[in-house]
């Protein structure tokens, strides 16, 4: 289901960036903030787990994840890219057939989607202008828990964006990455239903476990 996003993010993330990914995760394993989500999530005790990842890029969680914490998988991305890397090595890792590709914007597809016991942003709420809509449907569409990781709210991370963002504007790209407030952020997923239990910080980016109420 193609989207405006969508070419934005084809545009964006491209196969070599992809390939360039991939390359590091074959290299050197997931990246910093990205074992973070992995640690956070495998905390929980989970076995036979279901797991959606948002913007999931080459896979990593997943690939990671169907090791020992979930037998199944949902990778929804806008960059049609990425998800080509992540399937061709979904297929290498023989485990394509737990693992579904969806090639949208995840919040208009959200509705359609079932229920995962897991939910992961990895370095995805950045790139969303309306965060509310994607928190609240990614809050939707969780039964446990949700793990995301973020910019953390400092002054020379927003320095360091809004250069980008500037940089961006001459170049008359509309891709941008955002800065969001993180009590907003808390206060939404706390209105779901959503408390977090678990925080860790690396310099650049921060990493929130969200475990659902009983």
């Amino acid at each position: 289901m193609p989207c405006n996003c969508c070419e934005m993010e084809n545009n964006t993330f491209g196969e070599d960036e992809a390939k360039a990914n991939l390359k590091d995760y074959r290299r050197r394993g997931p990246a910093k903030q990205t074992k973070l989500i992995l640690e956070a999530v495998r905390s929980l005790g989970l076995k036979q787990a279901s797991l959606l990842d948002i913007g999931g890029g080459i896979g990593t969680i997943h690939h990671e994840l169907l090791k020992d914490v979930a037998s199944e998988a949902t990778h929804v991305d806008a960059s049609s890219a990425y998800l080509k890397i992540a399937t061709e090595e979904a297929k290498r890792l023989r485990h394509s057939e737990q693992v579904k590709f969806i090639h949208a914007d995840f919040t208009d597809v959200a509705a359609d989607l079932p229920q995962a016991d897991v939910v992961t942003l990895d370095r995805v709420v950045c790139c969303y202008p309306n965060m509310h809509e994607l928190l609240k449907a990614a809050s939707s569409k969780s039964r446990k828990a949700i793990s995301m990781t973020y910019p953390r709210e400092v002054w020379y991370i927003k320095a360091v964006i809004a250069s980008m963002n500037f940089f961006q504007r001459l170049r008359k790209d509309p891709f941008r990455v955002f800065v969001h407030p993180i009590q907003e952020m808390e206060a939404l997923l706390n209105s779901e239903g959503l408390q977090r239990i678990a925080t860790r910080r690396l310099f650049v980016w921060e990493m929130a476990l969200y475990r659902r109420a009983t």
